[in-house]
């Protein structure tokens, strides 16, 4: 069956849907496409040229309560984590990660609870935090492993400021892009955010760090 765009918003091809979580396309397509459990396609949508047999369309809501249902599975034991050295040493959420070993976005996801009740101050385009208020609000937090509507959120990412957008508009070599975007994803920016400041798309952003990987 084939569908016209706007006929039914609760269809969704698998770029968009990618797009909505933070995912790229290609690791839905290798990882969780070939699942024996993931939603099958439930029509197609016509493309502009009309050619072709079109794109496939998914239930939005078979794909949400599939992805929470992994979401579950996935879910580990809490992880209590030691503070780091001084904990009164102001640092970005980034380099907090670093130092316990985690994923930037490991942290990152909690920002708003940090905001709240961590000790912090603005140096210019960064935000640096307690550390020690920030391991004792990561080893309090609730639900460690099941995401919550507040994670969920933050797969999507935030939009840049103004500030952090002058900021990766004013790196002068692609080493310094490189090492501006990173601290950007890390801290919860979102790929397209960074994108639209360059003038790029997510994808290409991403592509651009592979590149720089490889240089």
């Amino acid at each position: 069956m084939t569908r016209d765009d706007d006929e039914d918003s609760g269809m969704i091809t698998l770029a968009e849907w990618a797009k909505e979580i933070g995912r790229t396309p290609e690791h839905i397509a290798i990882r969780w496409r070939p699942a024996r459990d993931f939603p099958r396609p439930v029509g197609r949508r016509r493309r502009p040229t009309g050619r072709g047999p079109g794109e496939a369309v998914y239930d939005r809501r078979a794909l949400e309560t599939w992805l929470a249902a992994w979401e579950k599975a996935r879910a580990r034991p809490r992880r209590r984590y030691e503070v780091p050295g001084d904990p009164d040493e102001m640092r970005t959420l980034n380099a907090i990660a670093r130092l316990l070993g985690i994923a930037g976005k490991s942290i990152s996801q909690y920002r708003q609870t940090f905001d709240a009740h961590a000790a912090r101050r603005e140096h210019g385009a960064r935000t640096l935090y307690r550390t020690g208020d920030v391991v004792n609000l990561l080893n309090d937090r609730p639900g460690a492993g099941v995401a919550s509507a507040t994670e969920s959120d933050a797969r999507r990412g935030r939009d840049l400021t103004d500030q952090e957008a002058a900021r990766l508009q004013a790196a002068a070599t692609p080493g310094e892009w490189a090492e501006i975007a990173r601290d950007l994803l890390a801290d919860g920016a979102s790929r397209p955010s960074i994108g639209r400041a360059v003038g790029l798309t997510g994808n290409a952003v991403e592509q651009r760090l592979r590149d720089h990987d490889h240089m």
